[in-house]
């Protein structure tokens, strides 16, 4: 990542980043993993935060309309994953995304969209 006062890497929705999300509390996703850009581009041209959804590899057959299973031979990941869209969270770009690894098909960004709807309340499950 850049130094300090230097320009941050250009991000855009859809990107899977490896994010230092610890220090954490309770149950938020810790540690350093995969994430989805979720902001839209006009943000991640101009801020030097962005919006992500933490992946996780522990899960069950069974899915919450909030989670959305990604396929590893999609993307960058190295297994089957679960985007967590109800563990929203703004992140630094320059002190906590440490590498761009891919991104996932706009098919699959499709499906993360309504999990968003979902979790933020905006449409009924």
């Amino acid at each position: 990542m850049p130094q300090s006062g230097s320009e941050w890497p250009r991000l855009s929705v859809e990107d899977v980043v490896i994010v230092e999300l610890t220090p954490t509390q309770g149950s938020e996703q810790r540690e350093t993993r995969p994430c989805l850009v979720v902001q839209n581009n006009v943000g991640n041209a101009n801020a030097p935060t962005t919006i992500v959804v933490p992946f996780t590899t522990s899960f069950g057959e069974q899915l919450y309309p909030f989670e959305v299973l990604v396929p590893a031979e999609e993307c960058a990941l190295r297994e089957d994953s679960v985007a967590l869209c109800s563990q929203v969270r703004t992140v630094s770009i320059e002190h906590r995304i440490t590498e761009n690894i891919g991104s996932i098909p706009q098919e699959r960004m499709d499906e993360v969209d309504t999990a968003l709807e979902y979790s933020l309340g905006l449409t009924e499950v």
